[in-house]
């Protein structure tokens, strides 16, 4: 059984790789850089083929479930978990700018929306996340 004190400390592991492990790993995404553009007009089966290389899926499979995040590509890959790492580490100098998308009112988005619909704001609900 995992001791929570060790747990929450960072020092359980789960089959020998701990969280910080995970995250570092993370961190060390290969750095694929987008085919040139050129390759495209020379030789589009190797641009197609250099761009599908970016995507972790293997190469006999197709991912078509494009759901909530979906298949992503390395560099979105690595921006999503960067993003993630500068979030969870909660150290903005201002509490109220940590991002907790979603509980805003926005009506500067909610009042041109409701005028352009004919609605009033109150009967407009933006969801995050809605799938």
């Amino acid at each position: 059984m995992v001791d929570r004190r060790r747990f929450l400390a960072g020092g359980a592991s789960l089959a020998g790789i701990t969280a910080l492990d995970r995250l570092l790993a993370a961190q060390r995404l290969p750095s694929v850089p987008l085919p040139q553009q050129s390759l495209l007009q020379s030789d589009p089966e190797a641009y197609w083929y250099q761009l599908r290389s970016q995507f972790l899926v293997p190469d006999d499979e197709a991912y078509l479930n494009n759901g909530t995040n979906g298949c992503n590509p390395l560099p979105v890959l690595k921006a999503v978990f960067d993003g993630y790492l500068t979030t969870e580490k909660m150290d903005q100098s201002d509490p109220e700018d940590y991002p907790i998308w979603g509980y805003g009112p926005w009506n500067e988005f909610r009042d041109p929306l409701a005028q352009f619909l004919g609605v009033t704001r109150d009967e407009l609900a933006l969801l995050r996340n809605a799938t």
